[in-house]
């Protein structure tokens, strides 16, 4: 019972995650091609979209990076780690993703923290409140948590079942 509902809720987050990338490179691509078109055809820049699309940029980045983590495509060192027993790989896995997970609490906890700071202070170009750019990371770093709640949770279950 409570693995379905993990599961639905992950699946879910997963879904959430997708489409957000689709729709952040959608809008990416648009804004450079707008702003090409004005620098190189019109002979005209907008002063906007090379702005909006690093904050685009900065959140595709996040999002991306807690996909990584589900695919667990990021870099790690495994050829020692693959010389150990099944069970012990696992216990590996689980004792390095809490630390990844610690790492993930405090960047979001002092992310947190930098809100105060640029909650007052608006882009040059595009006039947002900075909040939103920095949000990424706080964003980032709680769906990068939840992916790596997930793979503990996918390898406690293997030493379970072992």
């Amino acid at each position: 019972m409570f693995l379905k509902i993990v599961n639905k809720i992950y699946s879910v987050v997963k879904i959430i995650e997708e489409n957000l990338v689709i729709i952040l490179l959608a809008i990416m691509v648009s804004n450079v091609a707008i702003g090409v078109f004005y620098r190189y055809i019109l002979n005209n820049s907008l002063s906007w979209t090379e702005e909006l699309a690093r904050y685009l940029m900065v959140w595709f980045a996040y999002i991306g990076m807690a996909m990584a983590f589900r695919d667990e495509s990021h870099v790690n060192v495994s050829f020692l780690v693959n010389y150990f027993p099944l069970i012990y790989q696992h216990i590996i896995k689980i004792v390095s993703y809490l630390l990844v997970l610690f790492f993930l609490i405090t960047l979001f906890t002092q992310s947190l923290s930098v809100f105060r700071i640029v909650k007052i202070q608006t882009s040059p170009s595009v006039q947002i409140p900075m909040i939103y750019p920095y949000l990424s990371v706080t964003f980032g770093a709680l769906l990068m948590a939840i992916e790596v709640v997930y793979i503990i949770f996918k390898n406690i279950c293997a030493v379970i079942k072992k």
